[in-house]
């Protein structure tokens, strides 16, 4: 009895010598793996720490600061989840051979184009998720520099806990296509605090249906908030 095979990004079915889906183009052959991070040391927490009352102050005081100029003296700081070292994962980027070029609809109604470089996948609380990459169409990698990643998303937690429309994550490269995706790093768009600004929603590949209990939350006097 012959065995069918499903593409673990889309679901479609597979040849039975594929390498690549023929759908969506993620590689099928030894599809590389995560592993938790593990333990954080006290100096890797006090950085994170330290970076948030950083941003806290650039909020508070800065000119260029989201947040409306009339909401400045009483803004106290950003609202984050206990730093939690289960939500950092070691990822190995699953490249797709050749990145399309999609469209994200953003807060002020407008498309914004990204190219769809790949997904990474990893498992919180006994449940695989997989969240796909992108970078800036107009980004230009320096020979030499770090390959970023762009990782916006919602989870269970969305227009709960956290702002509703999306969250987003900045993961750079350590080596061999190996990204540190840190959800206490998750943070918030800047139309989470002003409606003056244009921010990209997740597709809806990158709607976990898991709860992310790491990184910003929503302030808690937001009384309106966008939705894709």
């Amino acid at each position: 009895m012959s065995s069918s095979r499903a593409c673990p990004n889309c679901g479609a079915q597979l040849r039975a010598i594929a390498k690549y889906c023929d759908e969506c183009g993620a590689p099928i052959e030894g599809e590389p793996t995560s592993q938790p991070v593990g333990k954080m040391t006290k100096q890797e927490v006090e950085i994170i720490l330290r970076m948030r009352e950083e941003k806290d102050n650039l909020f508070k005081y800065h000119p260029q600061s989201p947040i409306p100029q009339d909401a400045k003296e009483a803004f106290e700081g950003l609202k984050y989840l206990p730093v939690n070292p289960s939500y950092r994962f070691l990822c190995k980027l699953n490249r797709y051979p050749n990145p399309a070029t999609i469209g994200m609809m953003t807060s002020t109604g407008q498309e914004r184009n990204y190219l769809k470089v790949g997904f990474v996948r990893f498992t919180i609380g006994g449940k695989p998720q997989t969240l796909q990459t992108f970078k800036a169409i107009q980004t230009s990698q320096q020979e030499g520099e770090k390959e970023q990643l762009f990782i916006p998303f919602r989870d269970a937690t969305s227009g709960k806990e956290s702002y509703a429309a999306a969250r987003y994550l900045d993961s750079e490269e350590l080596k061999d296509d190996i990204f540190l995706v840190d959800f206490n790093s998750a943070y918030n768009p800047y139309c989470a605090y002003s409606d003056d600004y244009s921010c990209p929603f997740p597709p809806q590949d990158n709607w976990l249906e898991i709860e992310v209990r790491a990184g910003e939350k929503k302030l808690r006097d937001q009384s309106q908030e966008a939705t894709s």
